[in-house]
């Protein structure tokens, strides 16, 4: 793999470059120290994000022959370009689960887009490949609004055996409820962690979102409009923001009574095997230089937040086509590729750099998780070519 040293692009302000740069190295720390955790020899180490994928499917990504001319940027540049595509789906929840918890919670779904040999100056490329991921959730805005806050969700995670309710304990402090010595360890944690008057209304905006999330029913992962919340450059002087949307209604529409541990699943391998081919619109908002992106530059270093679609309608750009039948989304050949495939919004081109708090720590994040797991299947390779060596000579 080999990554271009990109320059900061002029959106990004940070106020503390060093202390960014700690962060995301103790966070790149805890990202392997978790998988560790989660996944014990021998189990098989997985994804550090959206571990359980629901399937693969092959797909075209096709650039609208309409394609405005001022959106003729990298890999948008040629009107009616056609690319090959893989596309994942999946849960965002830390730990492999029931697809709806046992209160009956739902969690954030993943689309993840491999537009493939995509030409051009790539950032990172893919095992040699000039390749664009697209990394998208079900909602416009991440939970989490930087790296601050991921590192101090890890150093939860890791404290509290994987459960987060941790991170939100200074909320607790408005619960009349609560006895002195709960309210005196809550304000030793703000102490300890240096948590701001900021940082609170940034904890208040995630339990906010986590609510929104939890709330919202998915019955087919090939039914909903996925976002890539956070923001990419988009040639030198914009930005951008980028959707997948269903062009139509994909069957089944409905979650099962009871709902299965692995309904999604189940809703995509029929829908698949069952329809005509599926078609997603992708969508993009723009906002040039000249935007006011506000004082401090929220708009661009918190992925919390939203950009309001009333100023920045998506503009369809592609067309994603998912062809059907898809019979081998079934086999162990199929999970087994899923498995090996590593997406990163750094595997770009230049001209859609990620930019943002969120993006900078991803980029080393999502790398360490891959390495970790892949190294793992290289040591397993070689023990069993060793034990079929001592069998066969």
């Amino acid at each position: 793999m080999t990554t271009n040293t990109q320059s900061r692009c002029p959106f990004e302000h940070l106020n503390n470059p060093e202390l960014e740069t700690k962060q995301i190295a103790e966070t790149v720390e805890l990202t392997v120290k978790l998988l560790d955790k989660r996944y014990p020899p021998p189990a098989q180490i997985l994804r550090g994000v959206h571990p359980k994928a629901h399937g693969c499917v092959t797909g075209t990504f096709t650039i609208n022959a309409d394609i405005a001319p001022e959106l003729q940027v990298g890999l948008f540049a040629e009107p009616g370009k056609q690319f090959d595509a893989f596309l994942r789906f999946s849960n965002a929840a830390a730990l492999v689960g029931p697809d709806i918890d046992d209160t009956g919670k739902h969690g954030s779904r993943g689309m993840a887009i491999k537009v493939l040999a995509v030409g051009g100056e790539v950032i990172t490329d893919d095992n040699g490949a000039h390749n664009q991921d697209f990394l998208m959730i079900n909602q416009p805005v991440f939970a989490f609004a930087n790296s601050k806050d991921y590192l101090r969700l890890d150093k939860v995670l890791d404290q509290q055996d994987d459960k987060a309710d941790g991170f939100f304990a200074p909320l607790q402090l408005e619960n009349p409820a609560i006895t002195e010595e709960e309210r005196r360890r809550i304000l030793a944690y703000i102490e300890a962690e240096d948590i701001t008057e900021e940082d609170i209304q940034r904890i208040k905006d995630s339990f906010k979102i986590i609510g929104e999330i939890q709330a919202t029913p998915v019955a087919n992962p090939l039914g909903v409009q996925y976002f890539s919340a956070a923001p990419f450059l988009f040639g030198s002087d914009r930005v951008m923001k980028f959707s997948a949307k269903p062009c139509s209604e994909v069957p089944p529409t409905d979650i099962p009574q009871p709902p299965t541990d692995n309904y999604l699943r189940e809703a995509l391998i029929t829908a698949v095997n069952s329809n005509d081919a599926l078609h997603f619109d992708f969508m993009l908002q723009v906002r040039s230089d000249s935007d006011d992106f506000g004082k401090d530059n929220e708009s661009i270093e918190n992925a919390s937040s939203l950009w309001d679609e009333a100023n920045y309608p998506f503009i369809k750009v592609a067309r994603i086509t998912i062809p059907t039948p898809q019979a081998d989304i079934t086999t162990k050949v199929n999970r087994a590729h899923c498995e090996q495939l590593a997406f990163t919004p750094w595997h770009a081109l230049v001209e859609h750099q990620p930019i943002g708090s969120i993006n900078r720590l991803r980029k080393s994040v999502y790398q360490a998780s891959s390495e970790h797991r892949l190294k793992q299947k290289d040591f397993f390779v070689q023990c069993l070519e060793k034990f079929f060596k001592f069998l066969f000579g």
